[in-house]
């Protein structure tokens, strides 16, 4: 029994020193009457304003963010080890590929429904439609064995559009400071399904705010704040997906081609004037010989893929995992909140712009 008084006396203890956005430092006489939070009416009678337990969220949301493709690789059908595959694998690939910019943006309606279980702590689930473009750009480039310049083509870009559908977890603790000066710290994570992937993408959320709240007039309340989001990929080895390398990187084909026959006739017309009895002229026909079987082997590795719809793995890490947050919480009554909240990187931005409906049952 002591030490059940116990652990009541310090909950209260923290109900009296923690709050967020919705606990108000006015006084309140009247008695709570809903069962969540747990603890709500000891925190009313000890004469704090609360939230009320439930509410609706619906956002907007728009992210831009600087990926890196730090793994890559392509094949045709189930054969790994069949001629084409192994003519991709060493032709087709991140390093001859070089990928040199990748951005994606996704922007989308949010919805998020979530319940006070302390006043001090909140819990919530999220689904979220995002539609969105990733824009690559890559400038292929291929070297023979000896180090030596093969064939480089212009950098190519391409925009690939996608839709995904996520579902998530998270939760928010939130401290009160000093008055009405508030820190919260907010975590959650998401599974994203997308039809260019064969499973979900796992994103990883952290968030930190620091704010003050001020009275506009008898009901409506503003609070401002400022904090730093981390978002990362958890247990990121990679994700799988099919596609159209046509559609994909509908240039490729029409800048690649061209470029190795061009290539092919240059080589051509230096054997032309090369003797084969010197031993040295020779050794350069060879070479020349050696680079038309590499640009021939990389045309015939590339007309397969346009050719045809390929599995591929790709692994893409963000750039700048951090951002500078602020933003705003305006409730113009216990039940209605605008929200609005801006993030700036290092090759990332976020805006968020929302309404929440909060209500007691």
């Amino acid at each position: 029994m002591m030490k059940i008084k116990t652990l009541s006396l310090l909950v209260l203890l923290s109900i009296a020193c923690l709050s967020n956005a919705q606990i108000d430092t006015t006084q309140s006489n009247k008695e709570w009457p809903y069962s969540m939070p747990i603890f709500g009416k000891q925190a009313t009678a000890r004469g704090y304003q609360i939230q009320l337990p439930y509410g609706l969220n619906v956002n907007y949301v728009y992210n831009r963010m600087d990926l890196e493709i730090t793994q890559f690789g392509m094949t045709i059908g189930d054969d790994l080890n069949s001629p084409i595959n192994q003519l991709i694998s060493e032709y087709v690939n991140l390093e001859t590929l070089n990928f040199t910019n990748t951005i994606a943006k996704s922007s989308g309606m949010n919805l998020r429904a979530d319940v006070w279980v302390f006043p001090f702590w909140n819990v919530y689930g999220i689904y979220a439609n995002n539609t969105g473009t990733t824009n690559v750009s890559l400038q292929p480039t291929w070297y023979d064995d000896n180090g030596d310049l093969v064939l480089m083509l212009p950098e190519i870009k391409s925009t690939v559009d996608f839709s995904a559908n996520s579902y998530g977890i998270g939760s928010t603790l939130v401290t009160k400071l000093y008055k009405s000066y508030f820190f919260s710290i907010d975590a959650n994570m998401t599974w994203s399904h997308s039809e260019l992937l064969t499973d979900p993408a796992r994103l990883a959320v952290v968030s930190a705010r620091i704010g003050d709240r001020v009275h506009l007039g008898k009901k409506a309340m503003l609070a401002l704040y400022v904090g730093a989001m981390y978002r990362g990929f958890i247990d990121h080895k990679g994700n799988l997906g099919s596609i159209g390398i046509a559609e994909a990187l509908p240039n490729l084909g029409s800048e690649l081609f061209p470029a190795i026959d061009n290539k092919i006739d240059q080589n051509n017309q230096k054997i032309a004037e090369l003797d084969p009895g010197n031993p040295l002229e020779q050794k350069q026909i060879e070479f020349l010989e050696a680079q038309n079987q590499k640009l021939t082997d990389i045309g015939l590795a590339v007309e397969s893929l346009i050719e045809s719809d390929v599995n591929y793995g790709i692994k893409k890490d963000i750039i700048n995992n951090w951002s500078v947050q602020f933003g705003f919480n305006l409730e113009l009554n216990q039940s209605l909140t605008l929200r609005g909240e801006f993030g700036k990187g290092t090759g990332n931005d976020f805006v968020l712009m929302g309404i929440q409906y909060r209500f007691g049952i």
